[in-house]
């Protein structure tokens, strides 16, 4: 039933984005610079980091090095040092928490994930690579555009702006309007080494994860971009000997309908009758009734997945008659055990906010370090042979952004 893109018309729709709390956002910003050195590690005073960095496997002498935690957007509150003749940095007396460790020479760059807890850190020798640029558009015309845990920033001039000089990897946008009335906005992307990038999905921070609303109404989900490996799509897949859809459809892709509501809130709909069970005229083998609707985190390649390991519960509000299960794949497990945690609902005529606890619902003997899709499996009854199904607001609850995108 879960197939690759290629192998079955997709029904794509909306957006997918991380959207973050502005609390928590400015939480972590300081009022002044830090500079590295003056404790001893490994103590209460604080833990020492060490790093060696290299260039075209040279040691990477005088870089300047910026160590600052994950969330903050105050390029002020960094720690601060420089590398020796033979690459080596030491930041010390750090306090325990979550920082991005950053080195820009020229044309080249790192950054790092480091946890420190109550120890010191070797985050041993590594190389800078090409660095990247980052051009995007946001709804206002004026304001400014940062990048959280680094000290990058770029000005938004009739509604654009270009990021250059960026480290490859994981990157939070956080984009702060002139007018001060206007909530912050933010978008998350992975970038690729050497090469340039575009983005224009910014979403109110309003939640932490919000994985979709689909209140763009385009085809990709803002949380994988596509132009990484082509995916990050929705669909709408079934089986077209015994069910029966509907949707719209305009050039052979199938469609979800989208509602505008009253309020302007836009949600998924889409509806299946189910047939008969049926039986292969060549193999002899039946052919079960089934329809899914699905979102694409990754492919069936390892390095194409999300480990969503650190995210506690998935929520979403849906509507409408029959029931479906909903289920997390994992598509490099071997076919039959790909849907590694499910579990069922009943549909309401009224619209319902769900919570899926992921610990309840996980199979013995898998985890969620590699998934590739969520999806929700229509059921039907003898009684009542059609789903009507209806979705909006998806979101992961509790997650960690650097942890679910280190892949």
């Amino acid at each position: 039933m879960y197939l690759s893109k290629v192998q079955r018309n997709i029904s794509t729709f909306g957006l997918g984005l991380i959207a973050l709390s502005t609390a928590a956002a400015l939480s972590a910003c300081s009022d002044s610079e830090k500079m590295a050195g003056g404790g001893p590690s490994g103590t209460d005073a604080g833990n020492a980091i060490t790093a060696q960095l290299v260039s075209a496997g040279k040691p990477a002498a005088q870089v300047t090095v910026r160590l600052t935690e994950t969330e903050s957007i105050n390029p002020d509150s960094a720690y601060i040092a420089s590398t020796d003749s033979k690459g080596v940095i030491t930041f010390e007396n750090i306090a325990d928490g979550e920082y991005i460790f950053e080195a820009v020479m020229g044309d080249k760059a790192l950054q790092k994930e480091v946890l420190v807890k109550g120890e010191d850190v070797d985050l041993g020798k590594d190389s800078l690579t090409k660095t990247v640029s980052i051009s995007g558009s946001v709804q206002e015309q004026s304001g400014k555009v940062m990048v959280r845990g680094m000290a990058h920033e770029a000005e938004v001039v009739d509604g654009k702006f270009t990021l250059d000089s960026l480290p490859a990897g994981p990157l939070s946008l956080v984009f702060i309007p002139s007018n001060k009335k206007n909530d912050t906005s933010s978008t998350y992307l992975k970038v690729v080494a050497g090469e340039t990038s575009t983005v224009s999905t910014f979403a109110e921070e309003s939640r932490a994860l919000l994985l979709d609303d689909f209140q763009d109404s385009n085809y990709q989900n803002r949380f994988m971009p596509a132009q990484f490996y082509e995916g990050g799509w929705w669909y709408f897949d079934y089986s077209e000997e015994n069910v029966t859809p509907k949707f719209i459809t305009d050039d052979g892709w199938h469609r979800f309908t989208l509602v505008t509501e009253k309020d302007g809130n836009i949600v998924a709909h889409v509806e299946a009758t189910f047939g008969e069970t049926l039986k292969d005229s060549s193999s002899g083998e039946k052919l079960w009734p089934w329809a899914t609707v699905g979102i694409e985190l990754g492919k069936s390649d390892k390095t194409l997945c999300n480990d969503i390991s650190s995210v506690d519960t998935v929520a979403f509000r849906v509507r409408g008659m029959g029931a479906f299960k909903f289920g997390v794949i994992d598509e490099t497990q071997k076919s039959g055990n790909q849907n590694i945690a499910q579990r069922k609902f009943n549909l309401s005529e009224n619209w319902e906010r769900v919570l899926v606890p992921l610990a309840d619902i996980l199979k013995d003997g898998f985890s969620y370090t590699c998934v590739n899709q969520l999806v929700w499996d229509f059921e039907v009854s003898a009684n009542e042979r059609t789903v009507d199904f209806w979705l909006d607001d998806i979101e992961l609850i509790g997650g960690k952004r650097l942890s679910i995108w280190k892949r």
